[in-house]
């Protein structure tokens, strides 16, 4: 059985918008932020494709922005979950 996929539109700084595959979603309880991993498939070589991650803002209106990941402790615990579910999906 093929598992779904679920995609966004991302809307780039200079207004394109571009589709991107959600891969995870997550909140982080240390930052009291949430996460979004993501592709747009572009191929990285070896097989592998370029995979970006942002920070979702809320905004008042009830849209989403998307943020960079700002500081070395983020990424770290970023990382963490990532391997934590490649490991989950190797099994």
């Amino acid at each position: 059985m093929e598992e779904k996929k679920d995609y966004i539109t991302v809307i780039d700084e200079n207004g394109n918008e571009k589709q991107a595959e959600v891969l995870l979603y997550f909140r982080l309880e240390e930052t009291n932020k949430e996460y979004l991993v993501y592709t747009f498939n572009e191929e990285a070589g070896n097989d592998l494709v370029v995979v970006h991650t942002s920070v979702v803002l809320k905004t008042e209106d009830g849209k989403h922005t998307l943020k960079a990941v700002e500081t070395d402790e983020e990424w770290s615990k970023i990382k963490d979950i990532m391997r934590e579910v490649i490991k989950e999906n190797e099994e």
